[in-house]
């Protein structure tokens, strides 16, 4: 398995963070489009306190992304503000699948999650592969809507 590198990704990432997206939406068959980086960049800057997001490198390249949104709960009694992540994409780049960079990336999310008030991880798993791989990380669910609980049990 090649090292890899995880690290969050901050605003002078954002025309990487940009291509990486790109790349992952043409892969699901997208239309490129002129101008798109540029727009993506504005948005996801616009968005960044609320859009976690983290870069993988392995072997000297951009090895994969996730990106997430970060929902803060409304203010209720007696509870402490709290906020839960939604899984937008994981990404790996073809040439680095299946060496570790996907769980990489995602349990660099669930430690900083584990740093903040973040109480819950959500994401939906595309398939029954998708599944077993968050399952292996601790993620549970009945079908395709999984969740990462943080919160304390007692």
């Amino acid at each position: 398995m090649a090292e890899v590198t995880v690290r969050r990704a901050g605003a002078d990432d954002a025309f990487i963070v940009a291509a990486l997206h790109l790349q992952f939406a043409l892969e699901l068959g997208m239309p490129s489009e002129p101008g798109y980086l540029d727009r993506f960049v504005d948005a996801w800057l616009a968005d960044r306190p609320d859009r976690p997001t983290w870069i993988a490198e392995s072997r000297g390249e951009h090895a994969g992304i996730l990106e997430t949104r970060r929902i803060r709960a409304l203010p209720w009694p007696g509870r402490k503000d709290v906020s839960w992540l939604h899984v937008g994409g994981l990404f790996v780049t073809s040439g680095h699948r299946d060496r570790g960079v996907g769980r990489a990336l995602t349990e660099a999310m669930i430690e900083w999650s584990r740093t903040t008030d973040v109480k819950w991880i959500r994401l939906n798993a595309p398939d029954v592969r998708a599944q077993e791989f968050y399952e292996r990380l601790g993620f549970s669910s009945p079908g395709r809507l999984m969740e990462f609980d943080l919160r304390d049990p007692s």
